[in-house]
């Protein structure tokens, strides 16, 4: 009884399967950390084109063709799904948002207003920032239209039955209204170009005979007519007999520009201190500013459709009532959060126990309503942040000076009587600052590419500046970038 033939080599099966298995282990382990380190998915379209729209905000001051000082600050990426942080976006080191070259579309509620070419980068404090150049929005051209010199005519004598251009054999009533459609035909146009036979017979003559036809008819050479430049160099004897007029045709000399641009390779003798530039206007923008100006900036590759989002008003007048509504609004807040006031027998230094005593049964008896403050520094704006929606509104105002100051914002729709409904506040004063900024819109833009706009506000605090963007929907104002732990 024989056995079955065992393998001659199984050690080595078992150190290949171990080794495969190993092999394995290292590939999945490698791919890991590489999946781990991405910062964000990048959709694509149905074209395989990566939906990339970054958002940031120019800061300048003085006028915006020739600015004192400015710089953009970028704020976010979207990336189909999720805003992406947009100083850390695929920053290699410099972010993809302000790398050298990027042109940014500088917009006012939706609306073209230029062009910023970044020109270089800095990391100002941890924060990336770029500069560069404003560019004007290029001028539309239309194409002039140009009056005909032949007027069109109507043929057919007023009568609108129409006639077809065959005329059958016999019918001698159509041929005679076409002779006398020919007849009542207006003369013929001067400048009108006319098609010429050549000379004799085009059946009967010959090649030679049409070809010294045609240079005896032809017209005289225009002196001013463009001539084809040829190299320098020594001009034939025959091309010089045969040009115009006997005189040889112009020619490309051999002296060059002056101001012609040149290759060449090194370093250049005087190179922009970008650098020094850069820390200039950072020192002069930094820190709580009044005299900045603000305007959003979109940077995307697929070119959209304009759409401005700006409200129209049907009624001229409801933009006045609803401002005094929400002016009315914004005072009562205020009064509500001041700061109690302090009673009378804190004032005096010297009081008798029994005069406050009096004084606080007084005022329990009376209660006084807090005064109104009166506001400052008001800003009211309107937008349709959808198609076909209503008006979004947004007030912002400020009352006191000093350490006094305090800040108010409103988002608020109105209601189909026109009564304005808030739906988001924020009130905080120049103490609170620190840990309660201060809101200020910048403008309404559309972040995700979707054709419905996002506010952007800039939090202000009493040393630093920051951004966010905020969605309206639902009748719920919602801050969607930073995300809030």
């Amino acid at each position: 009884m024989s056995r079955p033939a065992r393998s001659r080599f199984p050690s080595c099966q078992k150190f290949a399967c171990a080794l495969l298995f190993t092999a394995a282990f290292a590939l999945v382990s490698l791919c890991a950390p590489a999946h781990a380190q991405y910062v964000g998915r990048v959709a694509t379209t149905q074209n395989n084109q990566p939906t990339l729209r970054a958002i940031a905000v120019l800061e300048y001051t003085g006028n915006l063709d020739d600015p004192t000082a400015s710089r953009l600050v970028p704020i976010a990426v979207w990336d189909g799904e999720n805003y992406q942080p947009g100083g850390q976006y695929l920053a290699q080191p410099v972010p993809l948002t302000v790398q050298t070259g990027t042109q940014y579309m500088l917009e006012h509620a939706g609306t073209p207003k230029g062009f910023f070419d970044v020109k270089s980068a800095s990391n100002a404090n941890g924060s990336w920032i770029a500069i560069g150049n404003y560019q004007k929005p290029a001028t539309p051209h239309y194409a002039r239209l140009h009056r005909s010199r032949i007027p069109p005519v109507m043929f057919g004598g007023g009568d609108s039955t129409p006639h077809f251009a065959h005329v059958p054999a016999g019918d001698t009533s159509r041929g005679a209204a076409k002779t006398s459609a020919q007849n009542n035909a207006p003369p013929v146009d001067s400048d009108r170009p006319v098609l010429h036979r050549r000379a004799g017979d085009s059946d009967s003559s010959s090649g030679s005979q049409d070809t010294a036809d045609t240079h005896s008819n032809a017209p005289p050479i225009d002196p001013d007519r463009p001539i084809m430049r040829e190299p320098a160099g020594p001009m034939p004897a025959s091309t010089a007999a045969n040009a115009p007029g006997g005189e040889a045709p112009e020619t490309v000399t051999d002296t060059n520009d002056p101001n012609r641009p040149h290759l060449f390779y090194g370093k250049p003798s005087n190179p922009e201190k970008l650098d020094q530039e850069t820390k200039i206007e950072i020192a002069r923008l930094a820190g709580h500013q009044q005299d900045i100006e603000q305007m959003v900036a979109v940077s995307d590759a697929v070119n959209r459709p304009v759409h401005s989002y700006v409200y129209s008003w049907p009624d001229p007048d409801d933009e006045a009532k609803l401002k005094s509504a929400l002016e009315s609004i914004a005072q009562k807040f205020l009064a509500q959060s001041a700061p109690p006031a302090p009673s009378a027998h804190e004032t005096k230094t010297i009081a008798s126990h029994h005069t406050a005593q009096k004084t606080r049964r007084t005022a329990a008896k009376k209660p006084v309503a807090p005064a109104l403050p009166v506001l400052t520094d008001e800003h009211f704006t309107a937008y349709q942040l959808t198609y076909g929606g209503g008006a979004t509104l947004v007030f912002s105002a400020s009352t006191g000076e000093g350490d006094a100051a305090r800040y108010i914002t409103l988002i608020a729709q109105p209601d189909f009587s026109g009564t304005p409904i808030v739906l988001f506040k924020s009130i905080t004063s120049w103490p609170e600052l620190n840990y309660i900024p201060r809101m200020k819109l910048i403008d309404a833009v559309d972040t995700k590419a979707d054709n419905s706009a996002q506010l952007v506000f800039a939090l202000e605090t009493q040393t630093s500046r920051s951004y966010a963007i905020y969605s309206v929907q639902n009748n719920a104002v919602q801050e969607l970038f930073p995300v809030q732990d």
